[in-house]
C-alpha cells in the first residue's frame, strides 16, 4: 500500500511562484495543508480601482478582509488606481483595517489633483510604509506630504503634470525624509527646477537616483541647472546607482529643432534662449562610488568609455537611433577590461525589437571577455515608466 506523498509548506510556497491568480484561489480549496500558502500568495499584493461615482469593483475584497481579520495580516502591497475625480475619503476608510508597519508598499495612481487628499499618506499603514508610489498630477502640498513619511526608503514620483506655482515658488522641504535612500523621478524636461530643489536635501544620503524622461522629452537645460546638478551628485558620497531612462528627442528632431531655433533667434531675448544639455553623464561616471550607470542619448560622450573608473560594474543604455554612436569606444572597454582591471560586468541595451541586430559585434565582445549581454525589447514611444533600476 502505497503512502501518500506530503510536501511541506516551504515547498509550496516555491510551487505557488508559478501560479497565477485564478489558480491561488483554486489552491486554498485543495487541502488545508495548502490554504495558507495560496492565502499568502493570494493576498501578499492587492489591487483597489475606484470608478468615481460607480461602485468600485473591489469592494468585495474590502468586506471579505473585514470578515477574515487573519487575511489583512498577509497583505504587504496595496495599489490604488482612481479613475476618475472623487472625493476618496469615505471610500478609502478600509484601509484603517492595516496597523503601523504592516505594509512594505503602497502606490497610488490617480487622475486628476482632486482624486488624491494628503490626509491618505497620515493613515497608520500608509504612514510607515518603506516604499511609496504616487503617478499622478502634483502640487507642493501633495509633494510635501510624500516627504513626511518617517520610514520611507524608496520613493516614486510622477512629476510630469506640476501645479504651475511650483516653477517660480519651491516649498517643498525634501529633508523630513531622513532615510530616503532610494529616489524615481519622472519628468518631462531634463532640467525641472523641483529635482535640483529635492536633490540640495537629499543627495548626500541618496544610495540610487533614477530620473526616467517621458517619450520625445526636449533635452534643454536653463541657467545653471547642469551645474547645480552636478554639484548635488558629487555630494552623495553613497550613490552607487545613477539612472537616466527614456527616450527623449531622436537626433533629426533634435536638428529640425535646432534649424527653428537659430532661424527664429532674433525673436528671443538671449537670455531666455533653451541651450542643449551639455553630455553631464561623462562627469557623473567619474564618481568614486558609482558601481551602476544608466545612460540616454544626447547625455553622454565617447568621453565616458575613455574614463570608465575601475568601481563600475553595469552599464545600461536606451538607443533610439539606428545606430549606436559609440559603439567603438565601448567594443574598446570591453576589451581592456582584464588589462585595466575593470569591474564592468553587464551590458544592457534598452532598444526596439527591430534594433537587435544592431548590437551583434557587442554582444560577441561581452560573451569573449566575460561581461553579460542583456537586450531588452521595449515600446519607445510607451507613456508610462520603465522599471525602475535600484
Amino acid at each position: 500500500m502505497s503512502t501518500a506523498l506530503q510536501i511541506n509548506e516551504d515547498i509550496l510556497h516555491e510551487l505557488m511562484l508559478y501560479m497565477g491568480r485564478v489558480e491561488y484561489a483554486a489552491a486554498a480549496l485543495v487541502a488545508r495543508r495548502w490554504t495558507r500558502p495560496a492565502q499568502k500568495a493570494l493576498y501578499r499584493s492587492i489591487t483597489f480601482r475606484l470608478y468615481g461615482k460607480l461602485e468600485s469593483p473591489g469592494q468585495q475584497l474590502v468586506e471579505t478582509l473585514k470578515r477574515y481579520s487573519h487575511l489583512r495580516g498577509l497583505v504587504r502591497q496595496i495599489s490604488i488606481h482612481c479613475i476618475q475625480a472623487a472625493s476618496t475619503s469615505h471610500e478609502l476608510d478600509w484601509m484603517d483595517m492595516f496597523l503601523e508597519n504592516s505594509l512594505q508598499n503602497f502606490t497610488y495612481i490617480y487622475c486628476s489633483r482632486g482624486a488624491f487628499s494628503p490626509a491618505l499618506l497620515q493613515k497608520d499603514a500608509i504612514h510607515t510604509v518603506p516604499h511609496l508610489t504616487l503617478y499622478g498630477p502634483m502640487d507642493a502640498a501633495r509633494l510635501q506630504a510624500c516627504f513626511e513619511l518617517p520610514l520611507m526608503h524608496t520613493l516614486e514620483l510622477y512629476l510630469c503634470d506640476l501645479d504651475p506655482k511650483m516653477a517660480s515658488d519651491q516649498t517643498v522641504d525634501a529633508s523630513r525624509a531622513l532615510d530616503l535612500k532610494h529616489l524615481f523621478v519622472h519628468i518631462k524636461c531634463i532640467c525641472e527646477p523641483i529635482v535640483n530643489s529635492i536633490l540640495a536635501a537629499l543627495a548626500h544620503q541618496l544610495r540610487s537616483l533614477h530620473i526616467h524622461l517621458s517619450p520625445g522629452a526636449k533635452l534643454d537645460s536653463k541657467g545653471s541647472w547642469v551645474e547645480d546638478f552636478l554639484g548635488h551628485v558629487r555630494r552623495g558620497a553613497n550613490l552607487t546607482r545613477v539612472a537616466v531612462s527614456g527616450f527623449p528627442e531622436s537626433r533629426a528632431a533634435l536638428a529640425t529643432r535646432d534649424m527653428a531655433t537659430l532661424m527664429a533667434v532674433s525673436n528671443h531675448p538671449p537670455k531666455e534662449r533653451p541651450q542643449r544639455v551639455q553630455p553631464f553623464l561623462n562627469i557623473i561616471a567619474q564618481q568614486s562610488a558609482l558601481e551602476h550607470l544608466s545612460c540616454v542619448e544626447g547625455l553622454y560622450t565617447e568621453e565616458l568609455f575613455r574614463r570608465l573608473p575601475r568601481t563600475m560594474r553595469a552599464l545600461n543604455f536606451y538607443v533610439a537611433d539606428a545606430r549606436f554612436e559609440c559603439e567603438s569606444a565601448l567594443l574598446n572597454v570591453l576589451g581592456r577590461i582584464e588589462e585595466d582591471r575593470l569591474s564592468l560586468r553587464r551590458v544592457t541595451f534598452f532598444a526596439a525589437e527591430k534594433r537587435r541586430a544592431l548590437f551583434g559585434a557587442i554582444e560577441a565582445a561581452c560573451k569573449e571577455n566575460g561581461v553579460l549581454f542583456v537586450f531588452s525589447p521595449v515600446l519607445i514611444h510607451r507613456r508610462i515608466p520603465l522599471p525602475v533600476i535600484h
